[in-house]
């Protein structure tokens, strides 16, 4: 099965930094995944895949738009992490945006032999298609407010041990915990002015 191994973002690990996460200078980790500060423009702009054929050649590609390297699979080594004094279980989904889902679906079908798992219509025009990879969860988000030509990496939900504990020391960095879509999870988000410059959702574990 494919993995996500890595996201470039812009700007730069001090708001990370700020918010409680380790950081060396241009990079830490979101549970197994790593996330590269390239000091360019705010937002996500490409990921590493790992595919499930340890002969696969390292090449620069695209899914749908997306700047895309394809890397071979390989044994992976347990990665920790932790945000403030909480653990980062997993990183729990990135969203894709799309004007079309079926044609950014079928890419990351095709792409990482990763099928449509479910799709739910959010309401008011917006669709959702879940991807499962080895590690996370793509979720494809179409809608009236996105009219970009191609896909574009647009966010980041992680998994973590003490929500509520987290939410209250980032006090306004991070709004209170809600429920969440998926029934029995709690769901807080990173405010803008934290200045990651990423949608950052903080979400309490699935449940078991």
């Amino acid at each position: 099965m494919a993995r996500l191994v890595e996201l470039v973002i812009g700007g730069t690990t001090q708001p990370w930094q700020n918010l409680g996460i380790d950081t060396d200078h241009e990079s830490f980790a979101l549970s197994n995944v790593k996330i590269r500060c390239n000091n360019g423009a705010l937002g996500i702009h490409s990921w590493t895949i790992a595919l499930d054929d340890p002969d696969t050649p390292t090449i620069q590609g695209s899914i749908d738009g997306i700047v895309t390297t394809f890397v071979a699979q390989a044994p992976q080594s347990p990665m920790r992490s932790a945000i403030g004094d909480t653990e980062v279980v997993l990183l729990d989904h990135i969203v894709v945006n799309t004007s079309d889902i079926e044609r950014t679906s079928k890419a990351i079908e095709d792409a990482c032999g990763a099928q449509v798992r479910r799709v739910r219509d959010a309401g008011n025009g917006v669709m959702q298609a879940f991807h499962r990879l080895e590690n996370t969860i793509i979720e494809v988000v179409s809608g009236p407010h996105i009219s970009s030509e191609t896909a574009q990496l647009w966010g980041i939900a992680i998994s973590i041990e003490d929500l509520y504990g987290l939410a209250a020391d980032l006090g306004d960095l991070a709004s209170p915990p809600k429920a969440a879509t998926q029934k029995g999870r709690f769901i807080s988000t990173i405010r803008s002015a934290a200045g990651i410059g990423v949608p950052l959702a903080m979400m309490t574990p699935h449940n078991k």
